[in-house]
């Protein structure tokens, strides 16, 4: 029998720490990324969610869930594939420096 590995729960704090730092200006995501121990594709999610929850707090007051609950498909999908270049741009300069 193989051992079974429990996923890392990551705290709401440590998620949030994470995020700021790959925000500041010079920080390397691909380097943050190994250093925390996670891979950049969760990074860029965390960050997206952070980013999108930013609208609940600076948003109009009286908004329903329901204007909150709508999201462009055409939107997402945009998120989702620059997270995906930002990923493969970030492991191309890895392999480079390897190199």
């Amino acid at each position: 029998m193989s051992q079974s590995k429990k996923r890392r729960q990551w705290s709401a704090a440590d998620k949030m720490r994470i995020v700021l730092a790959g925000m500041e200006s010079g920080t390397e995501i691909s380097e943050l990324c190994r250093v925390e121990g996670i891979n950049p594709t969760q990074y860029f999610s965390w960050k997206k969610q952070l980013v999108s929850g930013a609208d609940g707090v600076f948003g109009r007051r009286g908004r329903g869930k329901e204007d909150a609950a709508k999201v462009d498909p055409q939107v997402e999908e945009l998120n989702r594939m620059r997270a995906v270049i930002a990923e493969i741009t970030a492991e191309n300069l890895e392999l480079k420096k390897t190199l």
